[in-house]
């Protein structure tokens, strides 16, 4: 394991981080630096499940000092303006765009950028006036956040209902072609008008954004809720404390069967997990201050109430494949029958801890940690045996339809957050209907996301994030990019070859 100092000089010396990526890496070092067993009151054992990377923290750090994920009331802004910023109630789109730049700057996360920045279309709409000349604000305001907010974590929703600011939205997104903001239309076929719908599924499949989330269903589970970072399903006017994750594929390596691997060491270590997050929400509620000091809370823009934290999992297919070969069946996790009932049972296994596990600090969510389909990292050789949340590995994907069949059924288990990504061929922009025909389909089967993408498209969705192909490139050779995101881009891509995902034809 490198020492702290070789990190140091490795950020510091280094020809391919620009100023502020190494600034950012360099604080991150500093939440790093001090025993967790001293400040957070980790076991030996929690420690030992860091250290042998079954667990994964993200980086998260020890001295935690703000919530990985801030999902900010934005219509606070609207009614009540800021005090702390001096910022008044925006009485035109002049005012308002410029205040939640300026707002934006002030946010912080696990990123040091804004998660979530708005129901853009909401936010927006009241304050148009002249459609073609406030177009240009609306394109400018974007191509600003996606220069000023260098991190595609960076997330913005829209609908579920048409309005005139989505539809500009849409137009500016297609002509920008920018990886920031992420977007989703938050979609519900009874209110999300037809025509706006197929304008979503231009756009997603030319710039891979906005995907398509499942209203209905996140309302029902989550409530008043926003779509932010990668594809999480955040209470609004709160967030998340902070996301930790299981590595399955990592967890399961020298078990000698599946009832050993469900009875024994998947318990303990979920469990492991679920008390490591109860001491980091301790430290970050009780001895950080965060709550007491941020304008934010003042001013009414989030609560604390309103806050849960995420229960995440990666690695699914590894660890069913592995467990598949011990069985001595030459099959794998996407076309396996048997593959699926071990999936579900290891889900279930987890599902079961984290649902009786009483969570402080979380009323808005029942005292309960909320399942997250984690999208994959690149932080350790682990991540090469972890493929994205319960995803099938790039390379058996099955046809179309029943890859949807196959992966629907893990969504129910994420009610923080899970999707399924698909590449078309080009000539789906031909047949849009096409292509909301399925989005439809996997929604009525319970699916929670869907998002797609044309395959030979620059800008291109990595697990939760977009990317431009040609900037992975850049940083693949070493140079320095704008965004961090096309560094976790190029790691991730490297592990899980996600530009080569099934390329669908005429599976539809």
């Amino acid at each position: 394991m490198r020492s702290k100092e070789t990190e140091i000089m490795e950020i510091v010396t280094s020809k391919s981080l620009t100023y502020q990526q190494k600034l950012f890496n360099l604080a991150n070092i500093a939440e790093r630096l001090l025993d967790p067993r001293e400040v957070l009151g980790y076991s030996d054992t929690e420690m030992m499940y860091i250290e042998n990377e079954m667990i994964c923290d993200l980086n998260e750090g020890y001295t935690i000092y703000r919530p990985r994920y801030i999902v900010p009331d934005y219509s606070v802004l609207l009614s009540r303006g800021c005090d702390f910023l001096d910022l008044k109630p925006p009485t035109d789109l002049e005012e308002l765009l410029d205040s939640l730049l300026i707002l934006y700057r002030h946010i912080p996360s696990i990123t040091s950028f804004p998660v979530f920045i708005g129901d853009l279309d909401k936010l927006i709409d009241p304050f148009i006036t002249d459609a073609e000349k406030d177009y240009i604000k609306v394109k400018r305001f974007l191509n600003h956040v996606d220069k000023s907010i260098p991190d595609s974590f960076c997330h913005a929703n829209i609908g579920p209902e048409k309005t005139l600011a989505g539809e500009l939205i849409l137009r500016a997104v297609i002509e920008l072609e920018n990886p920031t903001p992420n977007m989703t239309l938050r979609y519900d076929k009874q209110k999300t008008a037809k025509d706006f719908a197929l304008k979503a599924v231009e756009a997603c499949l030319k710039v891979s954004k906005p995907s398509f989330s499942n209203d209905a269903k996140y309302c029902s589970d989550v409530g008043d809720h926003r779509i932010v970072s990668c594809y999480n399903a955040l209470p609004n006017g709160g967030g998340a404390y902070t996301l930790p994750r299981l590595r399955l594929g990592t967890i399961v390596k020298g078990v000698p069967s599946l009832e050993e691997l469900l009875r024994d060491r998947l318990p303990k270590v979920t469990k492991a997990m679920a008390t490591m997050m109860d001491k980091r929400i301790k430290f970050l509620v009780e001895a950080s201050h965060f709550f007491e000091t941020s304008f934010l809370v003042k001013e009414g823009y989030i609560k604390k109430e309103n806050f849960s934290a995420m229960f995440g999992i990666v690695g699914l297919a590894d660890a069913v494949n592995y467990l598949l070969k011990m069985e001595g069946l030459q099959e794998r996790f996407g076309t396996s029958k048997r593959g699926d009932e071990i999936g579900h049972s290891i889900l279930k296994v987890i599902q079961d801890i984290a649902n009786s596990h009483e969570a402080s600090y979380c009323e808005r969510t029942n005292h309960r940690y909320l399942l997250h389909a984690q999208v994959g990292a690149s932080l350790s050789e682990e991540d090469a045996c972890n493929t994205p949340a319960h995803r099938v590995t790039v390379g058996d994907e099955p046809v179309l339809p029943l890859h949807i069949k196959q992966a629907i059924p893990f969504h129910e288990y994420f009610t923080s957050g899970t999707g399924d990504l698909f590449a078309f061929d080009e000539t789906y922009l031909n047949k849009p209907e096409a292509v909301l025909d399925i989005i439809d389909g996997a929604f009525s089967l319970g699916g929670r996301y869907i998002t797609t993408y044309l395959h030979n498209t620059d800008l291109i969705r990595v697990t939760g994030y977009l990317v431009k192909k040609s900037e992975v490139k850049k940083a693949a050779k070493g140079e320095a990019v704008l965004r961090d995101t096309d560094i976790l881009g190029y790691g991730t891509n490297s592990i899980a070859h996600v530009f080569e995902r099934r390329l669908r034809k005429d599976e539809a």
